[in-house]
């Protein structure tokens, strides 16, 4: 009995020196079936990852299959690394731009997916958007309080950063209209404006507060999302900004009716007549409206609701979830009148979504 009592040590010894010795193995990718990534309507999500753990990732749904790729960036890359907190996405002549916050840099991927080129040099990049004649502006966080910001400018044709553009504070998402780029701040509390023609900041528009969310509706208007301010001296509601860009001047500033969140996300439906945004629940609001809506659309409840999209053929409603932030998300998706079409699982910290046809 004692031989075999040592056997069985001996035996579990071994095994626990194999696993030790072990090497981690790469990743399994996802079954991609029959999604067919390069056509097709799909729902692009940015899943963030974790700051500093290098673990930014891009999911992929699709409406047509009712189905998710996981790591879909490193399914079409062998595994390349994405980089440290995917930021946004956007497309650019066929092309989609990566921004990837920590890590400082653009990663350039085809429609497949399959990475074309990286631009490095930035600051700490939040959006790009697309301007004219093959160039981009890039919005940053200031890392540095004492040292100027930038919006930094990128050719698309050559992928590189061939200029700057001196801003004060941190700058968020932009917005094109009348040979304009309107930019978001969240450390000053104007929005600032700038000459596509010369590559110049040119205006500041005070709105109150600081801001981050920009979107256009069907009469060339901009809404911006201007957080709350809950200072002793100002308890400043969060409110959503109209800016007439003919003559950059503030039409409406609706109020929220709260100092104690602000909206994280700003989006408009398919036929710009139509603002949703997310504050802790999904709100829904016509432009034409004078007052803020007194309920929203879809509560979050036992949720931590994280990103928001909407289709603009058909307004169905795409919510994220980052759940604990530290595990994997979900995606839930509703059918405009919000009947709950269905939940997914996606990556680490789901943020910024885009609809891509």
């Amino acid at each position: 009995m004692f031989s075999n009592y040592k056997s069985c040590l001996l035996f579990i010894l071994l095994i626990i020196i194999a696993v030790s010795c072990r090497k981690d193995a790469p990743p399994t990718l996802p079954n991609q079936g029959s999604i067919n990534l390069s056509t097709g309507k799909r729902l692009l999500i940015c899943d963030e990852g974790n700051f500093g753990q290098n673990n930014a990732a891009i999911s992929i749904y699709s409406p047509l299959n009712n189905a998710v790729i996981l790591s879909a960036f490193a399914a079409a890359n062998l595994n390349y690394t994405l980089g440290d907190v995917v930021q946004s996405i956007s497309k650019i002549d066929g092309n989609y731009y990566l921004v990837i916050n920590n890590s400082g840099t653009i990663v350039v991927c085809n429609g497949n997916f399959v990475r074309i080129t990286t631009i490095n040099g930035f600051i700490s990049p939040r959006y790009i958007q697309y301007v004219y004649n093959g160039e981009a502006y890039v919005s940053n966080l200031q890392l540095d309080s004492t040292k100027p910001n930038y919006i930094q400018v990128v050719n698309i044709n050559s992928n590189t950063i061939t200029k700057t553009i001196r801003v004060n504070g941190w700058t968020e998402e932009m917005q094109l209209a009348n040979g304009k780029v309107y930019v978001c701040n969240q450390s000053k509390n104007y929005v600032y404006v700038i000459n596509t023609q010369t590559d110049a900041l040119i205006d500041s528009i005070y709105v109150g507060t600081t801001s981050a969310c920009i979107v256009k509706d069907e009469n060339n208007k901009l809404w911006v999302s201007c957080n709350s301010d809950s200072t002793a001296s100002l308890h400043i509601p969060a409110s959503l900004v109209r800016i007439n860009p003919a003559n950059d001047s503030i039409e409406a500033t609706i109020s929220l009716g709260t100092i104690d969140n602000a909206i994280s996300r700003l989006c408009i439906n398919g036929t710009g007549n139509t603002l949703y945004y997310l504050m802790t629940n999904v709100y829904k609001m016509s432009i034409t409206a004078t007052t803020c809506p007194s309920s929203p659309i879809i509560s979050q409840g036992t949720h931590t609701f994280y990103g928001l999209c909407i289709d603009p053929d058909n307004e169905s409603i795409y919510v994220s979830d980052a759940l604990n932030y530290n595990s994997n998300g979900k995606l839930y998706h509703y059918q405009t009148n919000t009947n709950l079409i269905g939940t997914y699982m996606v990556g680490v910290n789901p943020g910024f979504m885009i609809i891509d046809e």
